[in-house]
């Protein structure tokens, strides 16, 4: 399309406008005039004068309308919200490609640079300002100017440095009053002196709070309203939009957050009751407890009281029982007196009678038969004793493997055998005990070599080290104190081997290398740690190492007998220095013969002599040259290994032989000395001490005699009867009288014993009465000990007495231990939780009649006020807050009912179809946590004025509930929170299209299932609405503020939506601004008062062609031409 218009300039140079007034009467705040200075691809100062009627911007899409839309938006809508060119994005949120440093800097494209990223492509990179403004007029004459300035220094592309300021004027303003911003170096301070009259600040609240109160706007929800509609093209969710841009937030939230403020009071009030009471639950039972104490310590006094009578009770006792037994003692004593009497009289007859028969006996030759007797049993005794010698004597022979002797002369030989033998068996007890130790002594050191040979198999499985045991172990002590690892630090022979080939060489070798092979390498890096480490600390072994500081390849060549070509090195780090190192000081040649071995400067024979110089030379045979065992060579200890293990095993072998000659040892030490003791018996006893049969024949003989004198003298026999019989009869005389006098001495010494007693009563304890309550309480205690009760059972009855009361005393100390226990920890309990009250009085029993006088206090006084003074509070909050919530509730639903229908009335004003209009109906929700919400609230409030202790405290319990949820930052309670507060959330919306009979045509929940035009229409009624509802307020036909931008509003929809769209916006008194594609333009031209079109040149220079408007036919002046007409660039 090709656009003419009439040129029009602005009285100032180099700035073009716009004019394309169309002036209605109105009260309304309508936008006159928009300027932009270098805002995005416009450059310099650009104006557009806006007719009343509305406006058009028409152009191709990315010339550069939205941009000038968003200059809009960034003025009037708070940062928070700002979303640019959000219309041409649609659905991409996340795509934002436009911001404050975009449109500042001039942002036209993206551009690949040298190092292959997408860098954005500046029209002014370097230090740059821009602003924007609009100006509000109503047909008073009243004007309000918004405007915003922004600056960025540098080449900054950081969006955080774009630095901006809000003005507010009112009166005609032009951008170029801002020069002097600039051109101060953007010192904001110079606005008090070039612009004195404008309202300046740099937060968007409070410049926001005054243009709102200036253009009539209500609240900052309009604005946001007003942001969303200019790039609205689908409406979403009919609910959310209702709720998010229609209706205000409750008050109800206001009201709760001062419920839960207030509740403080309430609640302190509560707690107050609450302490009081948990302070009386606490003191109490210590008052109770207290008087139970009394109890105790009363009994306690009682049995002490005892306690303290025992003694006396116990001596008294004492007293009578040794009256009593004084008594019986001397009537048993009289009669055992009478009956001694007469049992000494029948002794005395009975033993003058035994005399009379043994004076008989001996008359007749009794006497020498006694004597005969005598000397047999003496002859007997010394046959036992022959007998028992001469059978240990047997024991020893059978011990030597001798034949025991029949004679005196066998005996003799036998003896002098026994003395010989033990002159030989000292030699052999000396032989024997030098072979136990020396088999000992090898055991030992046998079992040493075997640990030492373990310590070396165990050390060789740990690592591959062929390195001694003990030289590993000093490397890992030093590596762990100098926190490295051992591979740091290796010895030179484990990064040496010698070749297969050559293994018959090695036992050489290895005497040659054994010294340098045990040396430790160490890095110059490490070499200072090193160093002072070990020299202060005592290793307890000889340590070489070598620091190996980088060495110049000396290329010295060795010869094809050299010890060195018999090796292998290990590669890593140290692998050149090593083979360098052996090359410089061990280039020693293999000699094969000994001719050869002298004619070399150095050289080594496979015996292992080696030869250092024309004159050292050195055969070290203190071990074999082929004994692995001291091999130190080798990148791994494979061979030694299995050397060692065979070691170990033939180790085990010969302590096992060496084990069992010992015990052979032992056994052959023993029986020798088993011999040598029966040697000794044999040596030392004669034969007469063991003639058995000359015993035998002296026994027989003179039992034969006692045989003879028996048989000639027969009268001796009856006699010998008489003599038994009455030797038995006096026995049993003496025994009884014994047996008497015996008794009369045990009732003698029991009398005196008593009598003893009696003096040593204590007249100190009987002098003093015992008490009424000593005297009856020690009867009861004794009362089971009385009938069988002696002096002798006094004691333990007493103690059994004493016993019961201490275990008595006992009791009551451990209840009155427990009590007090008890007291002083609910005193504890209540210093603890109310220090204050407790008034720094000690948790100990000397403080408790002040903790009992609190406890008086709070039952009759403290208790009852705070009662009182909770249930007041409670009636007086939940008067005030309860209430005025449940009122708020209620009236906030009822608001929305009411102010749905206020825009219902406008809605019927305007067709949303052919012959249709739309009704938005409000219903109900049924929402389980808001019914449970109110009726807590009904609980809360019901029956105030007739509370009860109990009801007040389950009506606190609902009300506390309530109020932590309400106060609760926890996930869900702020959802449960938002939702049973916000009375928008307890309605659904509907949207309902009647014909003008009322007949339903169509429902709208949202957009979903309908074409894109439908979309638009529904998005564009509903928008309208709720600007009306937001704008208009409940008082005004029309809006104050009408001015609505729409970005691309009506590019899916045909031409009657869109007139019935703009229809809907014009009957509510709305100034349209428009940015639109072409094709909607003859649709638009009817509903504004002017237009212009946008263009851009090389993708990056935007500039307006105005576009003439006719009045009277509300039409565009389009007319086709050649060619373009004459742009207008900003200046």
């Amino acid at each position: 399309m090709n656009l003419r218009r009439p040129e029009v300039r602005d009285s100032k140079s180099n700035v073009n406008t716009v004019d394309a007034s169309q002036e209605t009467s109105s009260e309304q705040m309508k936008l006159r005039e928009m300027q932009l200075f270098n805002w995005g691809t416009f450059s310099g100062l650009i104006r557009i004068q806006v007719p009343e009627a509305g406006y058009l911007f028409v152009g191709p899409s990315g010339s550069g309308k939205s941009t000038i839309l968003d200059a809009h938006a960034s003025v009037t809508t708070p940062p928070k919200w700002v979303d640019f060119n959000v219309a041409a994005r649609e659905n991409e949120r996340r795509n934002k490609d436009r911001n404050l440093l975009t449109y500042v800097r001039g942002a036209w494209a993206k551009q690949t640079t040298d190092s292959g990223e997408h860098a954005s492509q500046f029209l002014r990179p370097d230090t740059t300002w821009s602003a924007a403004s609009e100006t509000y007029r109503d047909s008073a004459g009243r004007i309000v100017v918004l405007a915003q300035i922004l600056w960025v220094r540098g080449k900054s592309t950081n969006t955080n440095e774009v630095k901006k300021l809000y003005l507010i004027l009112e009166r005609d303003f032009d951008l170029h009053e801002l020069k002097f911003f600039a051109e101060h170096d953007f010192d904001v301070r110079r606005f008090k002196f070039d612009l004195p009259d404008a309202f300046v600040r740099d937060e968007f609240s409070a410049y926001q709070e005054r243009f709102r109160r200036l253009l009539g706007i209500e609240s900052e929800r309009a604005l946001r309203l007003l942001h969303k509609t200019q790039s609205a093209k689908n409406l979403g969710d009919l609910n959310d939009f209702m709720r998010d841009f229609m209706l205000d937030p409750p008050d109800a939230f206001e009201l709760a957050d001062k419920l839960v403020a207030q509740f403080s009071e309430l609640n302190e009030a509560h707690r107050a009751v609450v302490d009081a009471r948990r302070q009386i639950d606490t003191l109490k039972p210590a008052h109770e407890e207290s008087l139970e104490l009394d109890s105790m310590n009363l009994r306690k006094n009682e049995l002490e009281e005892l306690s303290s009578g025992v003694d006396k009770y116990k001596e008294r006792q004492r007293k009578r029982l040794l009256e009593e037994a004084t008594g019986t003692l001397r009537s048993a004593l009289e009669a055992k007196e009478q009956e001694a009497s007469q049992l000494k009289f029948l002794e005395e007859a009975s033993f003058a009678e035994l005399r009379s028969l043994q004076d008989q006996r001996a008359e007749k030759g009794g006497s020498l038969l006694e004597e005969l007797q005598s000397q047999v049993e003496a002859a007997e005794d010394l046959r036992a004793k022959r007998t028992s010698k001469r059978d240990s004597i047997f024991e020893a022979y059978n011990g030597l493997g001798w034949a025991p002797p029949t004679t005196a002369a066998q005996y003799s030989k036998l003896r002098d055998d026994a003395k010989s033998f033990v002159m030989q068996a000292q030699q052999r007890e000396l032989e024997l005990g030098e072979l136990k130790y020396g088999l000992r002594k090898q055991y030992d050191e046998l079992t040493i070599e075997l640990q030492r040979t373990r310590q070396e198999v165990a050390v060789l499985e740990r690592q591959r080290s062929n390195i001694p045991a003990r030289m590993l172990a000093v490397r890992e002590r030093i590596a762990r104190e100098l926190g490295i690892r051992e591979e740091e630090i290796p010895f030179a022979g484990e990064l040496i081997e010698v070749r297969k080939e050559d293994a018959s060489w090695r036992g050489a070798v290895e005497r040659v290398l054994n010294g340098f092979a045990q040396s430790i390498l160490v890095d110059d890096r490490l070499y200072s740690k090193f160093t002072a480490y070990l020299n202060s600390t005592h290793t307890g072994e000889r340590i070489v190492y070598y620091r190996t500081v980088g060495q110049p390849n000396s290329q010295r060549v060795v010869g094809s007998a050299s010890l060195v070509r018999k090796l292998t090195f290990a590669q890593g780090a140290y692998a050149e220095w090593v083979r360098e190192e052996l090359k410089s000081h061990f280039d020693y040649e293999c000699s094969d013969t000994v001719h050869a071995f002298r004619a070399a400067p150095r050289a080594i024979t496979i015996e292992g002599q080696v030869k250092h110089s024309a004159t050292r030379h050195e055969k070290n045979d203190r071990t074999r040259v082929d004994d692995p065992s001291k091999w130190v060579l080798g990148f791994d200890n494979a061979a030694k290994l299995e050397y060692f293990r065979r070691i170990a095993f033939e180790q085990v072998e010969a302590i096992e032989r060496l084990r069992k000659e010992r015990e052979r040892a032992d056994v052959e030490v023993l029986v020798q000395r088993k011999k040598f003791e029966s040697c000794i018996l044999l040596s030392n006893t004669p034969w007469d001490e063991i003639d058995v049969a000359t015993s035998l024949v002296q026994v027989e003989s003179l039992q034969k005699r006692i045989e003879r004198e028996r048989q000639s003298r027969p009268d001796l026999a009856k006699l010998d009867e008489d003599i038994k019989a009455q030797a038995d009869h006096y026995e049993q005389a003496r025994k009884s009288s014994n047996h008497c006098a015996g008794e009369i001495s045990q009732l003698t010494g029991l009398l005196k014993g008593i009598e003893h007693q009696h003096t040593g009563l204590r007249e100190e304890l009987l002098s003093v009465a015992l008490t009424p309550h000593q005297l009856e309480g020690l009867d009861a205690r004794y009362e089971k000990y009385l009938p069988d009760l002696t002096v002798e059972k006094l004691d333990n009855a007493t103690t059994q007495v004493v016993r019961s009361i201490n275990a008595d005393e006992r009791e009551v100390d451990g209840k009155i231990q427990n009590l007090v226990h008890a007291i002083e920890d609910r005193f504890q309990t209540f210093v603890r939780t109310w220090p204050a009250e407790a008034g720094g009085l000690d948790a100990k029993m000397a403080s408790a009649p002040d903790f009992f006088a609190k406890l008086e206090r709070l039952v009759t006084d403290g208790l009852p006020k705070f009662e009182e003074r909770f249930l007041s509070l409670l009636r007086e909050q939940s008067e005030q807050n309860l209430t005025r919530l449940a009122t708020q509730l209620e009236n906030e639903r009822k608001a929305i009912r009411d102010r749905m229908a206020l825009v219902n009335e406008s809605l019927a004003t305007a067709s949303f179809g052919q012959g249709t209009h739309l009704v938005i109906e409000t219903q109900d929700k049924l929402l389980e946590d808001v019914t449970a919400f109110k009726k807590s609230l009904r609980s809360a409030l019901s029956n105030m004025l007739s509370l009860d202790a109990t009801d007040a405290e389950q009506r606190f319990v609902v009300i506390s509930n309530l109020v932590k949820r309400l106060a609760s930052q926890e996930t869900k309670d702020e959802v449960w929170r938002k939702l049973v507060l916000d009375v928008r959330q307890h309605v659904e919306f509907i949207a309902r299209e009647f014909d003008k009979d009322g007949i339903e045509q169509e429902v709208y929940r949202s957009g979903a299932g309908k074409s894109g035009g439908q979309r638009q229409k529904l998005t564009a009624t509903c928008l309208a609405a709720a600007l009306r509802y937001q704008l208009g307020g409940q008082d005004r036909a029309m809006p104050r503020f009408c001015t609505v931008f729409l970005d691309e509003a009506f590019d899916k929809a045909d031409a009657e939506f869109t007139t019935m769209a703009m229809n809907i916006f014009k009957t509510f008194g709305f100034q349209m601004i428009v940015a639109t594609p072409l094709k909607s333009v003859m649709t638009l031209e009817p509903f504004i008062g002017g237009a212009c079109f946008v263009h851009i040149k090389d993708r990056k220079t935007s500039v307006i062609i105005p576009i003439d408007y006719d009045d009277s036919t509300k039409r565009l002046k389009l007319s086709p031409g050649e060619g373009d007409g004459p742009e207008t660039p900003a200046s």
